[in-house]
């Protein structure tokens, strides 16, 4: 037990810097409208509240810090807090396409391709590879779905929204030793999950909350600092050496 309490010591000995940096609101507002009706009027009266048919929103500047490669970012908060406004500033989420007369695994570039991908988001059960899409559980949709989108540059919102949190886990630790492993740059994910921070060890993690862009070592699960310092090599900048 001597080396990893050692290790320890000198990482928490260390300056780690969470914060990278602290974003703005945009001074131009998003605005939406709709057409005041009777169920508007009902609802002013009951709750004791006043609308005027328009809906104004300040979603968050883009960060000017976030390194130009990355393997894994992670846009995490609260349901309205501007998550999927920022992904759209990676780009477009595609949404496959699934033919009823084949099987999910038929879907993809070769077989490999198929077996390696599937395997990557933690879709083990392989006769369910074998199903049309629509027969399947919202599990291994979700699954079946994040297999198709992995790729460099992939923006995925709602990231495990629809699945428990064991099917989460799973999914996510797949998906970042896979995409750490292969040639696969620039995938962002957006979620209102911080668990996944801990499970996907992304190299960012952007809350939206308190508008905080974070260094992807800050994990707030005391357990993945024991799997980090045995993937990871301690480094930083040492305040001070400490002698036991």
């Amino acid at each position: 037990y001597f080396l990893p309490f050692t290790i320890l010591i000198i990482l928490l000995s260390c300056n780690m810097e969470k914060l990278i940096e602290k974003l703005t609101k945009e001074t131009e507002p998003m605005v939406s409208s709709v057409i005041r009706d009777e169920f508007i009027t009902a609802s002013e009266k009951a709750f004791d509240c006043a609308f005027n048919g328009q809906s104004t929103f300040f979603p968050w500047s883009f960060p000017t810090k976030l390194p130009k490669k990355f393997k894994i970012g992670v846009i995490v908060g609260s349901s309205g807090s501007g998550k999927s406004t920022l992904l759209k500033r990676f780009g477009a989420e595609e949404h496959p396409i699934w033919f009823e007369n084949k099987a999910i695994i038929s879907h993809f570039e070769d077989p490999d391709d198929g077996i390696n991908k599937l395997g990557s988001v933690g879709f083990n059960s392989i006769p369910s590879w074998y199903k049309p899409y629509s027969v399947l559980s919202n599990g291994e949709k979700f699954r079946a779905d994040l297999a198709r989108k992995l790729k460099s540059g992939a923006v995925i919102d709602e990231y495990t929204s629809v699945v428990d949190r064991t099917v989460a886990k799973a999914a996510s630790i797949a998906l970042s030793r896979y995409v750490k492993t292969n040639d696969i740059e620039n995938v962002v994910l957006s979620t209102c999950h911080h668990d996944i921070v801990d499970w996907l060890e992304p190299d960012w993690v952007l809350d939206t909350d308190t508008g905080e862009l974070l260094n992807g070592f800050f994990l707030s699960d005391p357990k993945s600092l024991s799997t980090y310092i045995e993937r990871t090599i301690v480094s930083g900048t040492c305040l001070k050496s400490i002698t036991i």
